[in-house]
C-alpha cells in the first residue's frame, strides 16, 4: 500500500508494485525486515532525473547473463538478477510516483530483497568508479553510456553520485521516518509532531541533495 499525505491532512491511497520475498541482508539497512518502510518526497524529480541509472543496471544485467552463459559469471563482478532487481526496483518506484507534490510526503514498503539489490549495485559502481581491477568490464560498460548518450559526456562518478541519492531517500532510517510513518498508516493527528518530524525529512532530503 502506498499514501499520499497532503496538508489538507487527506490521505491518498496508491497501489505498489508486488513485494518478493527477502533475499539476504544489505549493509546493515534492511535490519532483516521483510518490508522497509520508506517515506519518499512528493515531489518525484529526485527519481525521475535518475532514469538513465535504470538503463544503466538493465545494460549490466544483460551483459551479466550474457558473461554467465559464457562460462564468466564474475565478468561484471555480479550475477545478472542483482542488476536487474535494482533496475526494476527504479522502474517501479518511479511509475508508482504521484503527480509532483512539492508540500507531500509518499509512504511505500520497500521489499528488502530490493533495496538489498540496489546497494549491491551501487557497491559494483564504487569499484567501477574507483577503478577496482575486478570491476574493469563495468567501468567500460558505464563509462561508454556516460560518453556516448549525453551531451555533455557525464562521468562515471555522476552516475555513483545519483545512485547514492537514491539509496539516501530509501534507507533514510531517522526519527522522522517512524513519526511520519505511523501518523499516515495509523491516521493519527497531523499536530506539531507531524508537522516538526516532516521538517525533519525535509532538511534531510535537502542534506542529501534532494529538493530545493
Amino acid at each position: 500500500m502506498e499514501l499520499v499525505q497532503h496538508t489538507d491532512g487527506t490521505v491518498e491511497h496508491r497501489s505498489v508494485g508486488s513485494a518478493g520475498p527477502p533475499h539476504g541482508q544489505d549493509e546493515g539497512v534492511t535490519r532483516q525486515r521483510a518490508d522497509y518502510p520508506c517515506v519518499l518526497p512528493g515531489d518525484p524529480t529526485w527519481i525521475h532525473e535518475a532514469g538513465y541509472v535504470q538503463d544503466i543496471l538493465t545494460s549490466l544485467a544483460a551483459a551479466a547473463a550474457v558473461a554467465h552463459d559464457y562460462g564468466d559469471p564474475e565478468k561484471y563482478v555480479l550475477p545478472h538478477l542483482p542488476f536487474q532487481v535494482a533496475a526494476d526496483t527504479i522502474g517501479r518506484i518511479r511509475s508508482d510516483m504521484p503527480p509532483a507534490r512539492h508540500d507531500a510526503v509518499f509512504l511505500m514498503a520497500l521489499p528488502a530483497f530490493q533495496l538489498e539489490a540496489l546497494w549491491q549495485a551501487l557497491g559494483v559502481l564504487r569499484r567501477a568508479r574507483d577503478e577496482d581491477g575486478d570491476a574493469a568490464e563495468v567501468l567500460d560498460l558505464v563509462r561508454d553510456y556516460t560518453m556516448h548518450c549525453f551531451v555533455p559526456p557525464r562521468r562515471v562518478d555522476d552516475v555513483v553520485t545519483d545512485m547514492e541519492r537514491i539509496l539516501a531517500v530509501l534507507s533514510l532510517d531517522i526519527p522522522a521516518v517512524h513519526t511520519v510513518a505511523t501518523a499516515l498508516l495509523l491516521k493519527g493527528e497531523r499536530g506539531n509532531d507531524f508537522r516538526s518530524a516532516r521538517d525533519d525529512l525535509f532538511a534531510a532530503w535537502r542534506a542529501a541533495g534532494v529538493g530545493p
